[in-house]
C-alpha cells in the first residue's frame, strides 16, 4: 500500500524535526534548500499541469498585459512566488526530479560549489528522514540514494568549472595577447556541448549549427575540471584565426543533459 502522504506534509515535518537538531555552520539552512525544491516542482516539473488556455489569439494582449502586471508586483515585492505544493502525493516524485534539481535547477542560480554540496546534504537528509518515517519502501529510498550520489559530485565540478572560467574571462585570460585590440569576424552563442579535449585546447558543438568551434585555448588546470559531455551557456567569438570564449554562464554536467529526441519525458499528473 503506497503512503498517503503528501511531498508537502514530508518537506514541512523535515523542516520542524530540522529546527529540534543541532545547528551546523552551513551555507543553507534546510527550508532554504526545500523551498526551492518546491518551486522547481512547481513551476519546472512535470508534476503539476498548467491550465491549457482556450482563449481566442485576440485574447493575448489581455494576457500580455497581464503578465507584465505581474512582473511589476513581482518587482514592486507585493507577489510572493507560488511554491506551496498542495496535496501532491510523496510517491509522484521521482529521482530525476533530484537529478534535474541539482543539477540544472540549482546550477543555474549559483555557481557555489560548497552550496550545491549543503543543499545535496539537506536532501539526503531528507530522504533519509521519509525512509524512517516508512513514507518510502528500501528500494524506492535506494534509487533516490543512486541519482544524488551520481550528480552531486557533478554539479559541484561543473559549478566550480563556471567561477573559475568567469573570472578567468573577466581578467582578460580568454584572449591571446597577439589577438588583443583585433576585432571580431563572428560570433556563436547558446548552449555548446564540450566533444573534444586535448591537451592545451577543447571543441564545442552546438546543436543548431552542424559544425565543432574550436580549438579553444585554456590553461591545464581549467581543462583538468571539464569533461566530455559538460553543456556549457556561453559566446565565443573569432579573433583571427582564433577562437575564445567572450561570456560564459552556468555549465552542466553530462548526466542531467540528453538530446531532445531521446528525452521520452515522464507523464504529467491531474
Amino acid at each position: 500500500m503506497m503512503s498517503p502522504t503528501t511531498v508537502q506534509t514530508a518537506i514541512d515535518d523535515f523542516v520542524r524535526y530540522a529546527d529540534t537538531v543541532e545547528k551546523s555552520d552551513a551555507q543553507a539552512t534546510p527550508d532554504q534548500c526545500l523551498e526551492m525544491l518546491s518551486q522547481y516542482l512547481v513551476h519546472y516539473s512535470d508534476l503539476f499541469n498548467e491550465m491549457e488556455s482556450e482563449e481566442e489569439p485576440a485574447d493575448f494582449a489581455d494576457w500580455e498585459e497581464g503578465l507584465d502586471n505581474h512582473m511589476s508586483a513581482l518587482l514592486e515585492g507585493d507577489v510572493e512566488a507560488v511554491g506551496h505544493l498542495g496535496n501532491l502525493p510523496l510517491e509522484a516524485l521521482d529521482p530525476e526530479h533530484m537529478r534535474d534539481f541539482l543539477g540544472w535547477f540549482v546550477l543555474r542560480e549559483t555557481s557555489d560549489g560548497e552550496l550545491l554540496q549543503a543543499y545535496s546534504d539537506t536532501l539526503r537528509a531528507w530522504v533519509d528522514f521519509i525512509l524512517a518515517r516508512g513514507w518510502w519502501k528500501h528500494d524506492v529510498y535506494l534509487g533516490f540514494i543512486e541519482v544524488l550520489e551520481e550528480v552531486t559530485p557533478e554539479a559541484v565540478r561543473v559549478a566550480r568549472v563556471s567561477r573559475v572560467l568567469f573570472h578567468f574571462i573577466r581578467s582578460g585570460g580568454g584572449v591571446p595577447p597577439r589577438m588583443r585590440g583585433q576585432r571580431f569576424s563572428r560570433f556563436v552563442e547558446g548552449h555548446a556541448q564540450v566533444s573534444t579535449l586535448a591537451e592545451n585546447s577543447l571543441q564545442f558543438s552546438f546543436h543548431h549549427q552542424d559544425e565543432l568551434i574550436g580549438p579553444v585555448i585554456l590553461p591545464a588546470p581549467i581543462l583538468g575540471m571539464i569533461e566530455v559531455g559538460d553543456v556549457f551557456d556561453l559566446e565565443l567569438g573569432m579573433r583571427g584565426d582564433a577562437w575564445v570564449i567572450v561570456d560564459v554562464g552556468p555549465v552542466y554536467p553530462s548526466c542531467v543533459y540528453v538530446e531532445v529526441e531521446e528525452y521520452q519525458g515522464l507523464d504529467k499528473l491531474s
